[in-house]
């Protein structure tokens, strides 16, 4: 169904709430019908891909209630997947300044210090959401992504050093890191232990986690990028 017709009907049945509520709930005011509204129809508009449509819906609602966790949260969601990370990341610290053990504010916190390159940091937000729920698999799948894109990165350097020392006169050729020598590294250690934790809570995570590695180990550019987008 196109989005205009989709944003007609939910427009319809706005105006039934205004016609029904006022008889039916007359604690309901006509400003939380309206921010009620404009939060359903940026849910629609996210759904159907409309991130900036979506962010101007959710904007909207929350200048009737500028502290509402709930609407901070589905912006800071569209704030990420339009890359404006860094606003993102201001989003949910308002909803940490509310409730410091909200675990999505805590894990997306993390997500956009990925997206920024601040790995370290964005490791310490997801320990901090999973001291709230140690049985979040989907944390705990965050949690190795971030350590593989760091061994991608550890990877990266080693090979550029190698070609480096391989150009200089007298040294042996170019010989690239080899499989063996990339899993010893501790961050690509630290994010099979992630993803086996995450696994054992939900098994059905194990091929999503499978293709992830699969992807970052044979095509390290290509695969590294795969990891960005699931931020």
């Amino acid at each position: 169904m196109k989005l205009k017709w989709i944003i007609l009907l939910v427009a319809v049945a706005i105006v039934g709430v205004f016609v029904v509520l006022p008889i039916v709930a007359p604690t309901v005011t006509e400003k939380t019908v309206v921010r009620d509204a404009q939060v359903a129809l940026g849910d629609t508009c996210a759904l159907m891909n409309q991130s900036e449509m979506a962010l101007s819906m959710y904007d909207n609602a929350l200048s009737a209630n500028a502290t509402d966790p709930v609407i901070l949260k589905k912006k800071g969601e569209m704030l990420i997947k339009t890359g404006r990370v860094s606003e993102a990341e201001t989003v949910y610290q308002q909803v940490l300044s509310q409730n410091k053990n909200d675990t999505t504010a805590l894990m997306r916190t993390g997500d956009s210090l990925v997206r920024q390159g601040n790995l370290k940091e964005a490791l310490s937000w997801y320990d901090a959401a999973l001291a709230v729920n140690p049985v979040d698999s989907k944390i705990w799948m965050r949690k190795g992504d971030t350590y593989l894109i760091m061994s991608v990165e550890e990877n990266e350097k080693l090979q550029a050093a190698a070609k480096a020392l391989s150009a200089q006169p007298g040294t042996p050729g170019y010989q690239p890191v080899s499989a063996t020598q990339y899993e010893s590294m501790q961050s690509y250690k630290d994010a099979m232990a992630s993803y086996q934790k995450a696994m054992e809570i939900d098994p059905r995570l194990s091929v999503i986690i499978s293709t992830r590695v699969l992807s970052a180990t044979q095509n390290q550019v290509a695969g590294y990028q795969d990891l960005l987008n699931n931020f």
